[in-house]
């Protein structure tokens, strides 16, 4: 009973973080909820894995990643774009950066592991470093792509690299 109780306080204590992360990487709120309470079921069931304590909430966004990857690859397949759909991007494209979405436009314009290692590393405060762990991608590789996205902004805006 003890192990619930503290299991439902991480929960609560990490839920938007959870969420967020997964935004980042999925249009769908449906699918951000989904994939959210996918997570939480899996770590859950495979808590016995854990090795260390300390390493609960790298190990339980690592396990969101996943479910965000699977979720995002069973909408890709069964993805339909259609003419309207393009026409609306390619205005958006032209124009939505102006409007008060560009900010949101900006961030959809973004690939996922880069939506994803800027909400870790911005709005989640983690280091390149435990970036590189929690999304199994090279140290380097992961400066690489945050000064890259930093970058892509800049030029986005208009401006200087940030």
């Amino acid at each position: 009973m003890a192990i619930m109780k503290l299991l439902i306080g991480l929960i609560l204590e990490y839920q938007e973080m959870l969420y967020r992360i997964a935004k980042s990487r999925l249009q769908s709120e449906d699918d951000v909820c989904d994939a959210v309470q996918d997570a939480l079921i899996s770590a859950y069931k495979s808590l016995n894995s854990l090795k260390e304590e300390r390493y609960f909430k790298t190990w339980l966004i690592k396990i969101l990643i996943n479910k965000c990857n699977d979720f995002y690859a069973k909408s890709s397949r069964n993805k339909i774009v259609s003419f309207e759909d393009m026409n609306n991007y390619e205005e958006a494209d032209n124009n939505d950066f102006t409007n008060n979405h560009g900010i949101d436009y900006l961030i959809n314009s973004l690939s996922q592991d880069e939506q994803t290692i800027l909400t870790l590393y911005y709005q989640e405060g983690y280091n390149e470093k435990e970036i590189s762990k929690i999304m199994d991608i090279n140290y380097a590789t992961i400066r690489t792509k945050i000064r890259r996205v930093k970058e892509k902004i800049a030029l986005k805006l208009g401006k200087e690299a940030i």
